[in-house]
C-alpha cells in the first residue's frame, strides 16, 4: 500500500523508517528540518543533508524498527517505536511537528533504556555538533574509509578522541593519610 505524504506525513515518515528508506524519509521533511538528538540537549541536526547523513548511519545500525503508536493532530504527532541495535532492544519516542506546507519541520527524539542509548551513541561515533568536522570515527566514517581503500586520509591519522580521564576514587576509597608511629 502506498501512502502519499499529502495524506499523512507522519505515516509516510513511519513507513520510510520501517523500510530503512532514507530517500522516502527525506521526502517527508522540510528543507530546513531540525532533528533534536536524544544524545544531548544541545545536539541537533539542521537541514536535509545533515539529517540524511544521520539517518544513513542510524538505518545501517538498527534492525527490526517497528512503530507501535502515532497520536496527535494534523500538526503535532507523538510516535513510539521499538528496534534492535545488535542484541540490545531500544524504545524510541519522537515528537514530530508538521509545517503549513505539510512537511515535517521538526523531530525531537528520546531513546531508552540507557544501555540502548549508549549503544546508539557508540554506533554514531563522536560528533562535535553541526557545522563542525567530525573529530573521531563513526560508523559512516569507517565505511567511507573502507570504500576508499582502508587508510585514513592525510591529516586524519591522529584524529581520534582523547582517552577518558582516570576515574576518581569514591569517597569510601579515599584513604586517610598515614601517620608515622614513634616508639
Amino acid at each position: 500500500m502506498t501512502v502519499h505524504i499529502q495524506d499523512s506525513p507522519a505515516r509516510a515518515y513511519r513507513e520510510a523508517g520501517e523500510a530503512h528508506d532514507v530517500d522516502a524519509l527525506l521526502a517527508t521533511l522540510a528543507d530546513d528540518v531540525v532533528f533534536r538528538s536524544p544524545l544531548s540537549a544541545t545536539a541537533s541536526f539542521a537541514g536535509k543533508e545533515q539529517v540524511r547523513e544521520l539517518f544513513s548511519v542510524v538505518f545501517s545500525a538498527l534492525s527490526d524498527l517497528r512503530y507501535q503508536s502515532d497520536i496527535g493532530d494534523g500538526r503535532r504527532r507523538a510516535l513510539t517505536a521499538t528496534a534492535r541495535l545488535g542484541r540490545q532492544e531500544i524504545h524510541e519516542a519522537a515528537f514530530v511537528e508538521v509545517g503549513e506546507d505539510g512537511l515535517i519541520k521538526e523531530i525531537t527524539m528520546w531513546i531508552r533504556p540507557l544501555p540502548g542509548l549508549t549503544a546508539m551513541m557508540a554506533a554514531l561515533g563522536p560528533r562535535p555538533g553541526p557545522g563542525h568536522r567530525q573529530a573521531g570515527p563513526s560508523l559512516a566514517g569507517e565505511r567511507r574509509r573502507q570504500a576508499a581503500g582502508g587508510d585514513d586520509p592525510p591529516g586524519r591519522q591522529n584524529a581520534r578522541p582523547p582517552p577518558d580521564p582516570p576515574a576518581l576514587p569514591l569517597k569510601d576509597e579515599v584513604a586517610a593519610p598515614k601517620r608515622e608511629h614513634r616508639s
